[in-house]
């Protein structure tokens, strides 16, 4: 009877090396390499007409390329990029609507259905006045560093449009759009001043009236509220003032202090009142406990009122959000002619505020300085607190070495035995 043979383990060890080799080295999925220019999330205006479009034009603050929208029926909208802090890095996973994945083969849905970025980031579509895409034209940069501004001369409303689409090409295609050249013309018209000569205006800026505008941004900006960082850092910490005479309670030196208060000049240190948080409104939240107690609910904190001569912190407030509106909208020659202008306009007085913070400065100076002074007696301290350690160390090191002068030469010889896992001579005569 024939029976079959069994195949020899030589025979099948070469096939299973294989295969479990195989498996080890291929991955199950494969990845596509990196991208050379990875997709981005553009967050669109819900208006927007469907000639709408992004286009390239010249930052009116750096004078450098920037991705701008324009939508003849809406006007300029600016991209703000928000991201998640770099402390806390973090990845989108983006895929297409269901309704574009339909038309498409499956194979290719398959392959395009999704996109997974490194950075989690979008882009948001804001409207921008077109005054400031516009006002690079009106107020050109210097030819060469040092030189005085070009004259400035009454020009038709094309003449400057001509001009921004030949700094910036994308823009070209709008130029002969209606609603876009008389958006242009309109916002031209709030800051210079005009002349008729024909059929047609002529353009030339007027400083006084772009101060204007830009002092009503400010005021709006001002009446909705300011962010609460820029409140916190530039507003409310700017007008803390100094408190003097606080007694040091908790300090290790409370004792030297009080000691020194009986005498008539009283020892007293200088501490700055700083911010207890950035945030300044806080919604309510409810705390539930694990035990019989009842949700017991945290009240938002109160904010302290600003301790300032009245119209100061009004004052503070509209210069920092016109500043902060030359600093991202304007170029650094047009924002130093604005500046010079504040500080000399009649529509608004800021004197008041520069003699408040003038006030403020000399007082910190004297806080800083009565610092100094009371600081005094903790440096002595400390300077005699020194000297007696070193002191005491010198006499430990000074009894040491005696020491190890009256010892004999067999108990230095006793000292270099290795007597590790030998018993002392007293475990031989303690009790059994």
């Amino acid at each position: 009877m024939k029976t079959r043979g069994r195949p020899s383990k030589s025979a099948t060890k070469p096939a299973t090396e294989t295969v479990e080799k195989d498996t080890s080295t291929n991955p199950k999925v494969q990845l596509e390499p990196d991208s050379a220019n990875p997709p981005q999330l553009f967050i669109l205006p819900k208006d927007k007409s469907k000639d709408a479009r992004i286009v390239t034009l010249q930052n009116p603050r750096y004078l450098s390329d920037s991705r701008y929208l324009i939508c003849p029926e809406n006007g300029f909208y600016e991209f703000t990029k928000v991201a998640a802090p770099r402390t806390t890095p973090r990845s989108w996973l983006l895929s297409g609507s269901e309704s574009n994945e339909v038309k498409e083969p499956d194979a290719k849905r398959r392959k395009h259905s999704g996109y997974v970025t490194k950075s989690a980031e979008m882009l948001v579509a804001t409207a921008i006045d077109p005054l400031f895409v516009v006002l690079s034209v009106l107020a050109p940069l210097p030819t060469s560093k040092g030189s005085e501004a070009p004259k400035k001369l009454f020009l038709s409303g094309d003449d400057y449009i001509e001009k921004i689409a030949t700094a910036s090409p994308h823009f070209g295609g709008f130029s002969r759009i209606k609603s876009i050249r008389d958006l242009l013309e309109q916002r031209m018209a709030a800051v210079c001043d005009t002349v008729e000569a024909g059929d047609e205006n002529m353009y030339r800026l007027n400083e006084e009236k772009l101060f204007g505008e830009l002092l009503k941004k400010a005021k709006n900006m001002c009446e909705t509220g300011l962010p609460p960082s820029m409140e916190e850092k530039l507003v409310r910490k700017a007008l803390d003032i100094p408190v003097l005479s606080i007694k040091r309670e908790d300090s290790s030196l409370h004792e030297l202090v009080n000691e020194e208060a009986e005498t008539p000049d009283t020892q007293t240190c200088v501490s700055t009142i700083e911010s207890a948080g950035t945030s300044f409104s806080e919604a309510s939240t409810a705390a539930t406990s694990f035990s019989d107690d009842p949700i017991i609910e945290s009240k938002p904190k109160a904010i302290p009122p600003i301790n300032a001569p009245e119209g100061v912190v009004d004052l503070l407030r509209l210069r920092t959000a016109l500043y902060f509106i030359c600093a991202a909208y304007l170029a650094p020659h047009v924002t130093e002619t604005v500046k010079k202008m504040a500080a000399s306009s009649a529509s608004v007085d800021f004197a008041p505020l520069e003699a408040h913070l003038a006030h403020l400065a000399k007082l910190r100076q004297d806080a800083l300085a009565s610092r100094s002074l009371g600081d005094f007696s903790r440096k002595r301290l400390a300077a005699e607190d020194i000297e007696t350690r070193a002191e005491k160390k010198r006499k430990e090191d000074e009894e040491e070495k005696r020491k190890k002068a009256n010892e004999s030469r067999g108990v230095k010889a006793l000292k270099k035995v290795n007597v590790t896992g030998m018993k002392k001579m007293s475990d031989f005569f303690k009790k059994k």
